[in-house]
């Protein structure tokens, strides 16, 4: 009797796979199983009514990436038409939308749905779902083998704990859940905040109100504009980049090897970390001009301790403008008409936006419960991740962008797929080992692990004296959850699974993958039976360290001076705002930088 095809080597069981959240990380999980893997299902539940995460939710004036626009795609899927070098969310949204339709995975989808629960089933080995149809109030029951959570860490708004919010009778907005319908035209407005959202909210809402009011607790620093009314490519520079593939990648190769070279900034009292200082203070100072605003908004903490901001010179001069006043302190109370400062002083204002920002405690939405246990209130105390895509003791569930993944010192897209590759490496050893019944970061890996991070971050900025999502706003808080190190060290720490930090349990013999002997290169008719006969020796390096420079191109790069940026060190001599040309077929494309360095080299 011939042996049947199921009996092979890694023979696919069937996966079903549930991933909560439709963003960047969502779209590409349901696209890289599409691509690579056979025998499975996956659905998608999203909370919002269209796809793109974060990037429907930040609707608010003035919007836009602060990565250039060419630069905040995924890795092996250029857009050449971007209308402007930093994009606006809706242009963003609108990328994540045409690679759905391109790729066809729509059909994975399920928007409107939102997760109540999720429970894991020790006797099954799964996970029982429920998603609430926000259409219908149906809720739908389901279940999967592995349960992905890629709901980000910029997803639930931050709404200011703050006595009598409630009784404001005016229009309350925030900025990571925007109202577009309401009008400001004319009206007085309170903005609360001063990070990256306030600061492009308020040079857009600055023409058209009767008086804007910041409200400014503590300084940030800020780098020169990149809104996406500037830089605007025009229709010829678009066309050479959609005739011209090449000229997009030459841009998106030279824009990451610059965000890559500037890591050292982040380290403490390194010579990098004190050239950006002494040249944002430097410029800020000149653009200012005001030595009490100087005093009130150049920082005392290290730049990068909290989020670099964009646009900031337009923000800085429109705290000049006449209809704008500026309060130097935080808020203390809500009232009906408006609020009191922390100095005592009353404001009255039509409209409160609160540009407060995002929850970043990693506390889950919803209840993620095993064996008693629930996640929410474990991470309410401790945060007990690995690696930005495991949970301690925690059975086949996974992250995107958890805690510990490099959101805020390099490009992010490229380590969400990192981990996209990571998560479907454990997917693909579950399906083709299929006495595998559980797998879960060992607590003991975990403890060390954060014990590492803990070390390390004292010789970062993020431990500096600063409020940062990191630290969960708090001056020397939690240990700050973003990685320790560049997005170069983040993609060389999880290229090749630590199979050994897992605890992998099995149902039935660990060596039934191994079949009944027949390989399956014998069961596909057209493989070469001979694959492994060559004219050379072209096989992978065998050491990390080879297979790691052959990754890296090593050889194809001139030298470089190591740990430096050329170009902050001329700015030293003679900082101005200047705009950063990148010629492509002729045609000058311009950036806005300091000295030639892109802005998007001094920040996520």
């Amino acid at each position: 009797m011939d042996p049947l095809r199921e009996n092979a080597i890694h023979n696919e069981r069937h996966v079903k796979v549930i991933c909560i959240g439709a963003g960047a990380s969502g779209i590409l999980l349901a696209y890289k199983l599409k691509r690579d893997f056979n025998n499975y299902s996956l659905t998608i539940y999203d909370k919002n009514p269209e796809v793109s995460g974060t990037w429907f939710e930040n609707r608010y004036p003035g919007c836009a990436c602060d990565v250039p626009s060419h630069n905040y795609t995924y890795s092996f899927e250029p857009k050449p038409d971007f209308s402007s070098v930093y994009a606006g969310s809706k242009e963003i949204k609108g990328y994540f939308q045409e690679f759905i339709a391109k790729y066809g995975l729509q059909k994975f989808i399920k928007t409107s749905h939102i997760v109540t629960e999720s429970r894991w089933d020790e006797e099954k080995g799964q996970w029982e779902v429920n998603a609430k149809d926000l259409l219908t109030g149906v809720v739908v029951k389901d279940w999967c083998h592995i349960l992905i959570h890629a709901t980000g860490y910029l997803n639930k708004p931050a709404w200011p704990k703050i006595p009598g919010i409630e009784n404001y009778k005016g229009i309350k907005l925030h900025s990571a859940d925007y109202d577009e319908s309401v009008s400001l035209e004319g009206k007085s407005v309170l903005l609360i905040g001063a990070g990256s959202s306030a600061v492009q909210i308020l040079p857009a809402i600055q023409p058209i109100v009767k008086r804007a009011k910041i409200f400014i607790r503590s300084p940030v620093w800020v780098l020169p504009d990149i809104s996406s009314e500037s830089g605007k490519y025009s229709p010829e520079q678009i066309e050479k980049f959609v005739s011209d593939p090449q000229a997009v990648q030459e841009l998106r190769q030279n824009n990451e090897r610059t965000m890559n070279s500037i890591f050292t900034m982040y380290m403490k009292d390194t010579i990098l970390q004190q050239q950006c200082r002494d040249l944002l203070t430097s410029t800020t100072k000149k653009l200012l001009q005001d030595e009490e605003m100087e005093q009130k908004l150049i920082p005392d903490f290290a730049v990068g301790c909290k989020r670099v901001v964009p646009s900031g010179y337009k923000y800085l001069t429109t705290l000049k403008k006449e209809n704008v006043d500026v309060v130097y302190s935080g808020v203390a109370s809500f009232t009906e008409s408006g609020c009191v400062s922390d100095d005592g002083q009353s404001h009255e204002g039509d409209v409160i936006i609160c540009a407060t920002g995002f929850n970043t405690s990693y506390v889950p939405n919803y209840p993620v419960r095993v064996n008693g246990r629930n996640l929410q209130d474990e991470w309410k105390e401790s945060i007990m991740g690995y690696m930005g895509v495991g949970i301690s003791e925690f059975p086949n569930t996974m992250t995107f962008l958890g805690p510990y993944t490099p959101v805020s010192n390099g490009p992010t897209l490229i380590a969400i797929e990192a981990q996209a590759d990571y998560i479907c490496s454990f997917i693909d050893r579950y399906q083709t080992e299929p006495s595998i019944h559980s797998f879960w970061p060992k607590r003991q890996v975990c403890e060390e692990f954060k014990q590492h991070v803990a070390s390390a971050m004292d010789r970062l900025v993020w431990t500096d004296r600063c409020r940062n999502s990191h630290n969960n706003h708090t001056v020397g808080g939690r240990v700050p959850t973003t990685w320790p190190g560049s997005t170069l060290h983040y993609l060389e720490a999880v290229r090749e699974p630590r199979v050994e930090d897992w605890e992998i349990k099995y149902k039935g013999n660990r060596f039934s993958w191994l079949g009944d002997g027949v390989s399956q290169t014998e069961w596909d008719p057209t493989s070469d039976l001979g694959y492994y006969i060559r004219p050379a020796d072209d096989g992978p390096p065998g050491s990390r360290r080879g297979r790691t420079l052959a990754v890296a191109k090593t050889g194809t790069q001139p030298k470089r001076p190591l740990h430096r940026q050329p170009k902050l060190a001329m700015a030293e001599e003679k900082p101005k705002v200047t705009t950063h040309e990148i010629p492509v077929n002729g045609v000058s494309l311009k950036t806005n930088g300091v000295n030639g360095v892109p802005v998007n080299g001094l920040h996520n």
